[in-house]
């Protein structure tokens, strides 16, 4: 058994180790990534809820300016921007996960094909 743990077969068993836990962790990072887009996790609220005399903190006047036009329509042209933004970043976040699962699978195909050859080998060695 102990001839069985060479170095170069300790060598394919770390990098299939590695390797695996890296498919793993893009596959959770992919997962994770496709959940934000599906269900985005940052408020949406209209702005006529931030503006609106229910919605507000009480003042101390019982009056209610409403902001100019101008105003609410830069406040909602940024509030579109950080929602492109924050789409477009989930998705890179969803390719990289997807490219580092794309590379770690032949990695780990090509070190763990290359274990059973080597166990073979000194099984072989042994009986002899």
């Amino acid at each position: 058994m102990a001839k069985s743990w060479g170095i170069k077969n300790l060598y394919f068993y770390m990098v299939c180790l590695v390797t695996l836990f890296l498919f793993v962790g893009g596959a959770i990072s992919a997962v994770n990534s496709a959940m934000r887009l599906a269900l985005p996790d940052q408020p949406n609220i209209p702005l006529t809820q931030v503006y609106s005399r229910d919605f507000r903190e009480p003042a101390d006047q019982d009056t209610f300016d409403p902001p100019p036009l101008e105003e609410l329509k830069e406040k909602r042209a940024a509030q579109e921007q950080q929602r492109i933004n924050y789409s477009a970043y989930t998705k890179r976040s969803m390719l990289n996960s997807i490219a580092l699962m794309i590379i770690a699978a032949p990695f780990y195909l090509l070190h763990w094909k290359q274990v059973k050859p080597e166990l073979s080998k000194r099984g072989a060695r042994n009986e002899n």
